[in-house]
């Protein structure tokens, strides 16, 4: 059978197995093999832009092209999406084309998803009516506004989407216009899934305009994650409604905005939530959290201030299992009990008072914690640990790591302007498999440290060392003690100044990854790396300068 005489349906099995840039240039061979490239089994987000901007030769002004007429007729592509612009200088001519083009292409495709890029104002409202029948039946829908129209919008524009699963809007708008007293566009979407809700382009309150939005959700009450910024004067009657399917949120709003919501009640209706993040948290919103979010699992906080009561007593989170606090003032010696907790971020912390909050969780697997000086935690349970990433900005090392850890398998050390003693701290970690070190304006000499983990660890298999600014320093016969581990399979070094009388030195023969980068060995003395027998390449940075600088893109 040849491949002219195989079935449409089994093109469409074929090529299923590539991704869609993979067979995308299989559509060139015929008009039959275009056509199962393109089906609508096989491109389900395929899109079509109906108009797009141009900026012209001059470049000073955008023109709207909508797309000619033919093209849309000529097309056997079965497209799922439609994307749509227009600006603030666009004609009523050119939004009365872009509709025609869009039904034409709606009856031919059964369109799935809208993309609209379109100023906020009275155009855009007139869109939303023209094509009711259509937002009842797409399941995605996306907006992006960056200005406002000069025609406002006279009466708010409500918009019913059955079908809806999908929402991703955004808003983006000067100053000028923040004195709506109610949202201009309201959705209802009953099977509304997931929506974010945006002032600008990042997740955080960062560069954000903040204004009164301009849409708001009402009857979802299949929503299961949101995420967006709340402005503290909107979205107070979607919080008042149960949202018995919320499962993950996302929040940033401004500091000075905490006191005007009812936390409590906004959390009460959402009982089960498993996951939450926010920008800008305090004692009230935790306090509302922990007393109604018991299915909570995930609780990631930036900007806090804990200072006036939540942490006064004993708190205990019986089904967190990933914690983060960045950036925040504790005030509390009480304990915090986490009995499941696997994942633990603890940065930038300041625990006034010289106050020691006292951790609990003796299942943690993973740790992150900053230490810059001021007193903030202690680990007071013996936990699993796995792999622990440590950031020193001050000489002392929290006390919790001067205990064994049997478990840890992967330690990462950033030390930052400090010395700290971290010889005594590496002789906690026997069974380590994987060792970084890298300093920042820290002249850390690494022998005695190393000496210790040479003595300890016997399962090392990868290790890196990074010194920037200065260099980390190392003796030569420490330098030299690497290499004779056999089980070493990765070495990476950066930044190092190497001291003494050099020699030549076998590299282990499991070695898969070695990397060195601006390496300096302050001897005359000659040096040689010799790569195993299967490597292709046998010898690696011979030099005898006054001032040796291997690296590996000295290779022959």
């Amino acid at each position: 059978m040849s491949w002219d005489s195989l079935p449409f349906e089994l093109y469409e099995r074929i090529f299923k197995n590539l991704d869609f840039w993979d067979r995308k240039p299989l559509s060139l061979v015929c008009r039959r093999w275009n056509q199962a490239v393109f089906s609508r089994p096989l491109c389900r987000n395929l899109c079509i832009e109906v108009s797009r901007g141009d900026w012209g030769p001059s470049g000073d002004k955008e023109q709207v092209v909508v797309v000619d007429e033919g093209v849309v007729e000529a097309s056997e592509r079965d497209y799922r999406v439609a994307y749509v612009k227009w600006c603030k200088d666009s004609s009523p001519e050119v939004l009365t084309s872009i509709n025609r083009m869009l039904r034409e292409l709606d009856e031919k495709c059964l369109l799935e998803g809208l993309i609209i890029d379109a100023p906020l104002g009275q155009m855009l409202s007139d869109f939303f009516r023209t094509h009711g029948e259509l937002l009842a039946r797409i399941r995605k829908l996306q907006v992006s506004t960056d200005t406002m129209d000069s025609r406002l919008i006279a009466d708010r524009c409500v918009l019913k989407m059955d079908q809806l699963e999908t929402l991703f809007w955004r808003e983006l708008v000067s100053s000028d216009y923040l004195q709506n007293k109610r949202p201009l566009f309201v959705i209802e979407a009953p099977k509304l899934h997931s929506a974010v809700v945006r002032f600008g382009d990042s997740d955080s309150d960062r560069g954000v305009a903040w204004h009164n939005g301009f849409m708001e959700l009402a009857q979802t009450s299949s929503l299961k994650a949101l995420k967006m910024h709340l402005h503290p004067r909107m979205w107070n009657r979607f919080f008042e409604q149960k949202l018995d399917a919320m499962e993950h949120l996302t929040i940033s709003h401004k500091a000075q905005d905490l006191q005007t919501r009812d936390w409590d009640c906004m959390f009460s209706n959402m009982p089960n939530l498993k996951s939450i993040q926010m920008w800008e948290a305090d004692d009230a919103m935790l306090e509302a959290i922990h007393r109604h979010c018991l299915q909570l699992r995930v609780l990631l906080l930036d900007n806090v201030d804990l200072t006036r009561g939540f942490l006064s007593v004993d708190r205990v989170f019986p089904r967190l299992e990933h914690l983060r606090l960045e950036t925040a003032k504790i005030q509390s010696n009480r304990t915090l009990y986490l009995p499941i907790l696997k994942q633990l971020e603890w940065f930038n912390i300041k625990n006034q008072n010289d106050h020691i909050l006292n951790v609990a969780a003796p299942m943690l697997q993973t740790l992150r914690q900053s230490r810059n000086g001021d007193s903030d935690f202690n680990l007071t349970t013996k936990s699993p640990l796995e792999k622990l990433q440590l950031d020193v900005y001050a000489s002392d090392i929290p006390g919790h790591f001067f205990q064994p850890f049997p478990t840890m398998r992967d330690l990462s050390i950033r030390v930052s302007s400090a010395r700290p003693d971290l010889d005594r701290m590496v002789q906690h970690f026997r069974n380590i498999n994987e060792l970084v070190l890298i300093a920042y304006n820290a002249p850390l000499q690494c022998d005695q440290m190393l000496n210790e983990m040479f003595k300890h660890c016997n399962n090392v298999t990868a290790i890196t060392l990074c010194g920037f600014n200065p260099n980390l320093e190392l003796s030569f016969p420490v330098f030299a003690q690497i290499f004779r581990n056999r089980n070493l399979k990765s070495l990476k070094m950066f930044g190092l100044t190497i001291t003494g009388n050099s020699f030549p030195v076998q590299l282990p023969p499991e070695l898969e990854t070695f990397e060195l980068r601006h390496v300096k060995v302050m001897d005359v003395a000659f040096g040689a790396y010799v790569f195993p027998p299967d490597q292709p390449h046998r010898v690696v940075c011979i030099k005898s300068d006054d001032c040796c600088s291997y690296s590996s893109k000295d290779c022959d």
